[in-house]
């Protein structure tokens, strides 16, 4: 659903995969977030891997309609991004 919604309601991109490609990824992603925190309810779990999935590919004129359609299908469900930050660090260094 998630998909056929962004299909139909994001901009039309090139580097788009809403097909079952992308659907096998999230739940390798969702898979190793489950391993990883095995308490975490597995909505939360799924929701975490989709969003984090493919908003990194999502141009900025997309993500408010992408978190809205989310936040559509998982109300009340907002867990926090999960920064890596010996990677932040490591960026702002290399781009000083």
């Amino acid at each position: 659903t998630l998909y056929q919604l962004s299909s139909e309601l994001l901009s039309k991109q090139a580097h788009y995969d809403w097909g079952l490609r992308a659907v096998k990824s999230v739940l390798r992603v969702a898979g190793k977030l489950k391993r990883a925190e095995p308490d975490m309810d597995e909505e939360v779990v799924l929701m975490r891997a989709l969003r984090d999935f493919n908003t990194p590919k999502i141009p900025l004129n997309d993500i408010p309609i992408f978190l809205r359609l989310i936040s559509d299908l998982f109300p009340d469900q907002d867990p926090p991004l999960k920064l890596d930050e010996k990677l932040q660090e490591t960026c702002a260094t290399v781009c000083r």
